[in-house]
């Protein structure tokens, strides 16, 4: 656990304007006899993660292995005429883009700037958390004795249990004790699908550009105030047999729904992947000893990456507010030791 700012000054400033946005900027910085930091910020209408990760992998394998030859699986792929959008998905974006920067009071609808992002509490601090893959296969085991109890054997059947089901589930539950979450309270959190796959046609995993599209679910705290666990995996479950089965189906609604989000409304993301395997990031000198997403100090995102350690594993990246933190930490502590 460490101060939430710490990490600020390691990461580049992306140039940004009504008119002209850079795409990517690029930091290094020395620590003299210890190492060095590789900060990237990129701009998110142009690059999603998994393209951010791409350019990554293959700038090190450039450098590991001084060649400009990469593997088939690193070239960028840049044609965008493979898209195919005959709903019109992206002038809803474009529509949506302009309202919101209206609404924020800036003059020019068509501005290229970030939007405004959430204040920064100064008592924030920064945590990472680790699940073991024994972890994961205890919580799995619990979620499907509880649903066991109340479910028939058909449902319980039926329920995505992945480990990114799982560990979001988990971190979402002990985030609503954590923060004092009342019963009317309402959280929406996201799932920012990949959606290479699953275009008419598909287009290549090594496309390079933005190809995501998110869903959206909404959690009533009334329903998570005993195992909520369980009741978030049914409804992260049902986000993600949504995007399986149709992944842009009703896209256009979803786009409102997502951008509408309610002041009382208690927004979650999630920035990252286990899949995206930033810790096999190699530039000659060895795997990162640590990766840190830092926007979800102000995106309020939980990030996610595969263990350091540990093939299986998976860790999570929190900000909040230290004496919430704290409280965040032996929940989420305690709760893996009595699961």
């Amino acid at each position: 656990m460490h101060d939430a700012f710490l990490s600020h000054p390691c990461v580049p400033k992306l140039s940004t304007s009504d008119v002209k946005a850079s795409i990517i900027a690029l930091q290094i910085t020395l620590f003299p006899n210890k190492g060095f930091s590789i900060g990237c910020t990129t701009h998110h209408a142009v690059l999603d993660g998994k393209s951010s990760i791409l350019f990554m992998k293959a700038w090190a394998h450039i450098c590991k292995h001084n060649s400009c030859l990469l593997p088939t699986e690193l070239i960028p792929f840049l044609d965008r005429t493979v898209v195919q959008d005959p709903e019109g998905i992206d002038i809803e974006y474009s529509n949506n883009w302009s309202s919101i920067n209206q609404a924020s009071g800036d003059s020019n609808a068509r501005s290229l700037k970030p939007f405004p992002s959430r204040e920064v509490p100064p008592t924030s601090v920064r945590a990472t958390f680790k699940f073991s893959r024994e972890d994961i296969k205890k919580l799995r085991e619990r979620i499907l004795s509880q649903l066991d109890k109340v479910s028939d054997k058909k449902d319980t059947e039926a329920i995505h249990l992945s480990s990114f089901a799982i560990t979001l589930s988990y971190a979402l539950a002990c985030l609503v004790k954590a923060r004092g979450l009342k019963r009317d309270d309402t959280i929406m959190f996201g799932i920012a699908a990949d959606c290479r796959a699953r275009l008419d046609p598909p287009i290549p995993t090594n496309y390079f550009g933005n190809c995501v599209f998110l869903h959206v679910a909404v959690l009533a705290g009334s329903a998570m105030q005993d195992d909520g666990i369980v009741f978030v995996a049914q409804k992260v479950s049902e986000v993600i047999e949504g995007i399986e089965k149709a992944a842009l189906e009703g896209a256009k609604e979803k786009v409102r729904k997502g951008m509408a989000i309610e002041p009382a409304v208690i927004p979650v993301g999630v920035a990252g992947s286990a899949r995206f395997e930033v810790y096999g990031v190699d530039f000659g000198w060895g795997r990162p000893k640590n990766v840190e997403v830092t926007s979800i100090d102000r995106t309020g995102a939980i990030s996610m990456a595969e263990s350091k350690g540990e093939s299986g594993g998976v860790e999570i990246g929190l900000v909040l507010k230290k004496e919430v933190m704290e409280i965040f930490e032996n929940l989420f502590v305690s709760g893996l030791k009595h699961v």
